[in-house]
């Protein structure tokens, strides 16, 4: 297993990309057109897995560890696990939302627009304050044998869709992001 932190990075990068993806699929529905729903189901089922069960509890456990050694400079830490909370009611909220449009119910599309975007935003304020605060305070603080102890106590249970082996429930959404990605030529 590599470094957590470099693993947190990397994981922030891959649930960037899905926002890129709700973010083009919300400006069709905005523009009138109809976004590619099942896209959006692929991408909502992917945030209640990956980052509620295994991404965010890694922080957790980093972020108890820094107010642990270093309980001042990482106060500002202590409503992590709670900011990861209302990430995942928002991702349930999305969630919902993608399956009643899916079964055809009537929905504002202002409320539809509405919820996706706040679900956006909010994920990209959070990883944010991550990228600027929390992993350059775990970078300065945790040694390497923290960081090896903190990955024995976690699972290294593999990502669905940005691990070596996409499950196949992905595979379709795995192909999507590959065939978007700018090629280097």
């Amino acid at each position: 297993m590599g470094n957590m932190l470099d693993d947190i990075r990397a994981e922030h990068a891959n649930l960037d990309t899905l926002l890129r993806i709700l973010d083009e699929q919300i400006e069709v529905f905005a523009q009138g057109g109809r976004p590619d729903y099942d896209r959006f189901q692929d991408i909502v089922l992917y945030f209640a897995d990956f980052p509620d069960e295994c991404h965010h509890p890694k922080e957790d456990l980093i972020a108890q560890r820094l107010m642990e050694k270093a309980p001042e400079r990482a106060a500002r830490l202590r409503g992590l696990s709670v900011q990861h909370e209302e990430l995942s009611q928002l991702t349930k909220n999305m969630a919902l939302i993608v399956r009643r449009v899916l079964e055809e119910a009537e929905l504002p599309r202002s409320q539809f627009t509405r919820v996706i975007k706040e679900f956006i935003e909010s994920q990209r304020h959070h990883m944010r304050m991550e990228e600027e605060y929390f992993l350059p305070l775990a970078d300065e603080v945790l040694s390497d044998e923290d960081l090896a102890q903190l990955g024995e106590e976690f699972s290294s249970r593999q990502d669905p869709l940005f691990g070596e082996q996409t499950q196949s429930h992905y595979a379709m959404l795995r192909d999507f992001i590959l065939q978007s990605e700018p090629s280097d030529g």
